[in-house]
């Protein structure tokens, strides 16, 4: 097949627009002096006995097919108070809600300006819930829906949003009362609230408009360049494991720390790539990892003048190098617990992804007794590590057992949440990475008393006992 990782990077390249279909988050909340027409002022975070006032002067909420608004319980259960009955005041609070509503505005990707105009105040008790549904458009103007969850106590009722293909659950419940979570969606996009488990939430509803102009913001939409991915990746997947390289490292423009390591964090058109990738990576049958990448160099410099007491030194030789992909984050921003896995310059792509290297700058030691000069540089990105499912098991082993041993208690932790069924794929795909972590067991003797002084040959032990 074609050069895979330049033919990555060439569909990639297509993805230009940043943004999503929906972003969410929390924030701070300076609590706003709020009050409802027939309830008065409500407190925060919402206590049992005002959630109760607001279900007395509220209204079952009605839901829109076609041309009618109806009411039925089967399909929406939740209780609403029209905009209009909500005061919201406190210079704090319109604050509060200028920073949410520009982020929300980054994370769409809209350009220009946009306003927040307030709809409902939603009340849910326990076992309120919303089928999947679109919403209508309730204003001019409006070209997304924004929800922020005030403080309350509750459980369950997770926000699942679909956008061709592409699906998100949202949890809005915040423990910390001085916080509060908010979601935006475009209107086109399929959502449902799950029921509430227990307790009640306040909810506000924002219609988002745009201001001034032109044509409504919409969702971006990758749907040739996610057909492309699919299709070259699942290729990759069936091709002789000799034919192609085992794992794919796409790097990123912008900088990340290791904390920042989520896919939640990432930027601009970092975050429009990952959007493309995660439905396609998946829908190839691949693995899809967010990490950070290093190398280091270290050698022999040599002497460019400068004299003796202030000797200025450049890059001799390179004696060593190394590089490896560490820090790893799954597209539901978990992080797996696996050691560093070493990665090689044919797997990158594009090829020249690191052609700034020769831009960092080294640490040079001078001369000491024997050893000459010396040097030393690191350098750090953030990247994109897919592999095909059908090579997890020797990719994970090929990157020893601080990789390996992690990964295959994890699978079986899985296998055994689903029910633990002999001869099931799950069951299957955790023998196959037993064997091939068996079959590359080190044969260094260090390396061997250290897995067995650190636990891991016990850990193999106790999974194959399992697995057999």
């Amino acid at each position: 097949m074609p050069d895979l990782a330049q033919s990555l990077a060439d569909i990639l390249a297509a993805v230009q627009r940043p943004g999503g279909f929906h972003v969410a988050g929390s924030f701070d909340i300076h609590p706003p002096r709020l009050e409802v027409t027939g309830v008065g002022p409500i407190a925060l975070p919402l206590l049992p006995v005002q959630a109760k006032a607001l279900l007395r002067v509220a209204e079952q909420a009605p839901y829109g097919r076609g041309p009618e608004t109806l009411v039925d319980t089967a399909v929406r259960r939740t209780w609403q108070v029209d905009g209009a009955r909500v005061a919201l005041t406190g210079q704090r609070w319109v604050a509060d809600l200028a920073e949410v509503v520009e982020r929300v505005r980054r994370g769409l990707a809209v350009a220009g300006t946009i306003e927040a105009q307030l709809y409902k105040l939603l009340i849910y008790d326990t076992g309120s819930f919303f089928v999947p549904h679109r919403d209508t458009e309730k204003a001019p103007g409006m070209f997304a829906t924004l929800v922020i969850v005030l403080p309350c106590d509750y459980s369950g009722g997770e926000l699942i949003i679909r956008h061709r293909g592409q699906e998100v659950r949202v949890n809005l419940h915040r423990d910390e009362p001085s916080e509060a979570a908010f979601a935006a969606f475009y209107a086109d996009c399929l959502h449902e609230v799950l029921p509430i488990a227990s307790g009640y939430r306040l909810a506000l509803i924002y219609n988002l408009v745009r201001v001034g102009p032109g044509p409504l913001p919409q969702a971006p939409d990758y749907g040739a360049e996610q057909q492309r991915l699919v299709q070259l990746l699942g290729s990759w997947s069936t091709a002789a494991p000799d034919a192609t390289p085992d794992k794919l490292v796409y790097a990123l423009e912008h900088a990340y720390t290791p904390a920042e390591i989520t896919f939640a964090a990432l930027k601009g058109k970092d975050a429009a790539v990952a959007q493309c990738l995660i439905p396609a990576a998946d829908a190839a049958g691949c693995d899809l990892h967010l990490a950070l990448i290093s190398v280091t160099e270290s050698g022999w410099a040599e002497y460019a003048g400068g004299g003796r007491y202030s000797p200025e030194f450049e890059i001799g030789e390179v004696t060593e190098t190394n590089w490896e992909i560490h820090d790893w984050c799954l597209p539901d921003d978990r992080r797996p617990v696996m050691d560093s896995l070493p990665f090689s310059a044919d797997e990158l792509s594009p090829a020249d992804a690191l052609a700034d290297l020769d831009e960092t700058e080294p640490e040079f030691s001078e001369a000491t007794g024997n050893e000459g000069a010396s040097f030393e540089r690191s350098y750090q990105r953030a990247a994109l590590v897919l592999w095909p499912r059908t090579r997890r098991a020797a990719t994970l082993a090929a990157g020893g057992l601080g990789v390996s041993i992690p990964a295959l208690l994890a699978l079986v932790h899985r296998w055994e949440a689903a029910g633990a069924t002999s001869g099931d794929p799950l069951w299957h795909e955790a023998r196959s990475l037993a064997a091939a972590i068996r079959t590359g067991w080190p044969t260094d003797l260090s390396v061997r008393r250290q897995a067995s002084n650190d636990g891991r040959m016990r850990d193999l032990f106790a999974i194959q006992l399992r697995l057999d």
